[in-house]
């Protein structure tokens, strides 16, 4: 058989090896690049012993946390020494009206199952499976978080502490109190926002609604606040909130006409996936303050961990609750 001349074999033999080092580099750097994602978005081992928790709702592909909890729960070991040996999972599950109360009412029998957070569509229809409510419940007249202990299912909400945590931790302790604010949408999330608002001293709460009825309904329930029909401009608003759940979809219609958000508008969102909806991308083109729903999130996602795996006896007086 015939034989290279040992300088092209060289050559050859160099080329091969730069090329397996390239290779190597090219998922060298893969691996770090995805290893950040793959630690926050799978789980690769769960324990027998792991305490089960649940998200619920519909469509459930655009939540995030599931994918944040882990490093909550590991603040909550850090924080809280009574919680230094908790294990517990958060799974999605994606769940239509009509399978909510079968499904409750089946996890509450898994002694291994601590609770639920609860999210679009179901954060009304979940208060009547609770035997007790916490006073922001009450309030609100949803809950967001329902806990498992001893028989009793425990419904909270907090959502409305969430979103104005999140506000005061990115704009300042002034970012709320005496600010005019304007809500769009009518729903559980408004509810609670509404709520957080008149408590940390807003200067004014207005919402509206494409069902007038229901942003009635809200004002009556939420003290301090008043229905009223989209405005023909919003230089009467500091604070924008976009509280509807649209936004999920490029296809979704603009919650608010775009020609009214306007500088020194602050437009908030309540929907953190996409992290920029076309509402907040088309207020910061027009030069508005925008301020994400992944706050909101990230503000409340430790009490919430904190509501579902420290006992009720360790919580904080603030989530005191009673029988419904």
């Amino acid at each position: 058989p015939s034989r290279l001349p040992k300088t092209m074999a060289s050559h050859l033999d160099g080329l091969e090896a730069r090329f397996e080092q390239s290779i190597a580099d090219i998922m060298g750097q893969m691996h770090q690049a995805l290893k950040p994602l793959t630690h926050r978005s799978s789980v690769s081992r769960v324990s027998p012993s792991a305490r089960a928790l649940f998200i619920v709702g519909q469509p459930i592909d655009v939540t995030r946390s599931p994918m944040e909890f882990p490093q909550a729960l590991t603040r909550l070991k850090d924080r809280r020494a009574a919680c230094k040996d908790a294990d517990a999972v958060l799974l999605p599950l994606d769940v239509p009206p009509q399978g909510l109360e079968a499904l409750v009412h089946g996890l509450a029998q898994a002694s291994n199952c601590d609770g639920l957070i609860v999210t679009r569509p179901h954060k009304e229809a979940i208060l009547k499976h609770c035997t007790h409510l916490t006073a922001a419940a009450r309030a609100v007249g949803c809950c967001n978080v329902v806990r498992f202990h001893k028989g009793s299912m425990i419904g909270t909400n907090m959502d409305g502490d969430g979103f104005v945590g999140g506000l005061i931790q990115q704009r300042g302790n002034n970012a709320v109190r005496n600010q005019r604010c304007l809500l769009v949408g009518a729903g559980g999330a408004a509810r609670a926002v509404a709520h957080g608002l008149v408590r940390n001293g807003a200067r004014s709460v207005s919402v509206v609604n494409r069902t007038t009825a229901r942003a009635q309904a809200l004002a009556a329930r939420i003290p301090g606040v008043r229905a009223i029909e989209m405005p023909s401009s919003l230089n009467d608003v500091d604070v924008l909130v976009q509280c509807t759940s649209l936004g999920h979809n490029t296809t979704d219609p603009d919650p608010v006409p775009r020609d009214l958000l306007r500088p020194p508008l602050v437009c908030c969102e309540v929907v953190h996936t996409p992290e920029e909806t076309a509402f907040l991308r088309a207020a910061r083109e027009r030069g508005c303050d925008t301020h994400a729903g992944t706050h909101m999130l990230s503000s409340q996602l430790d009490a919430i961990c904190e509501f579902l795996v420290a006992r009720p006896e360790d919580w904080p007086d603030a989530w005191a609750f009673s029988s419904t």
